[in-house]
């Protein structure tokens, strides 16, 4: 099963919800590139001294300081795999680098060889293969950028919600008509990544959403 945060958290004194959380998903990206979490905690410690490290198949550099953290950039190849900022005294810390040892390998979450769908709360940055059902609670305005390809497109990362929880879902261009404010909708195979500090739930190419009205969420 998914970790419960909550739970876990309070069985480790002295780390914040932030701390653990950033903890979880260190060792949800050890496990899926087949590597010992400490391994990488000790990865992040050596980019943190020199600006960049190996560890594995994985890339990590450190883009920046900000105050306490650190904010790690992790590729793989020219694949980003992720970016986000780690306080740096769970890297430097020996209380807080062993914590990670009580934390429970994720397993991958899947009933009867099909994906299962998660509550909010269960979503943690660098998942993948995602399913969700949620309802639609807030549509931001739409915003023009200049993607990666160097063509323009609209984005509004409305924000859905369950009974455990709400994200901001990250949509584009035509997908943003498709919804609307009390919309109850599906999300298969979808990803979380980090946006201004927070998770984020993206759609790719690979991804359905889809609009279901009679869907039970509550």
């Amino acid at each position: 099963m998914i970790l419960e945060t909550q739970t876990q958290s309070s069985r480790l004194s002295g780390i914040s919800s932030k701390d653990y959380a950033n903890l979880q998903s260190i060792v949800l990206i050890a496990s899926e590139h087949d590597l010992e979490p400490n391994r990488l905690i000790d990865a992040f410690f050596e980019a943190f001294k020199n600006k960049w490290a190996q560890c594995g198949s994985l890339q990590i550099s450190c883009r920046k300081v900000i105050q306490d953290s650190a904010v790690f950039l992790i590729t793989e190849g020219e694949k980003v795999v992720w970016q986000f900022p780690i306080n740096l005294e769970l890297i430097e810390n020996k209380y807080f680098r062993d914590s990670i040892r009580h934390i429970p390998t994720p397993e991958k979450v899947k009933v009867n060889g099909l994906s299962k769908t998660l509550k909010i709360d269960e979503l943690l940055v660098g998942m993948k293969g995602v399913n969700v059902a949620a309802e639609i609670i807030d549509i931001p305005p739409t915003r023009a950028v200049l993607t990666k390809w160097g063509t323009h497109a609209l984005v509004s990362n409305v924000k859905i919600a369950d009974e455990t929880g709400s994200i901001r879902l990250s949509l584009w261009n035509n997908q943003i008509e498709t919804v609307h404010v009390g919309d109850k909708v599906e999300i298969k195979n979808g990803s979380v990544s980090r946006f201004a500090d927070k998770p984020l739930l993206k759609i790719g190419r690979k991804s359905m959403l889809s609009v279901i009205p009679e869907l039970q969420i509550m």
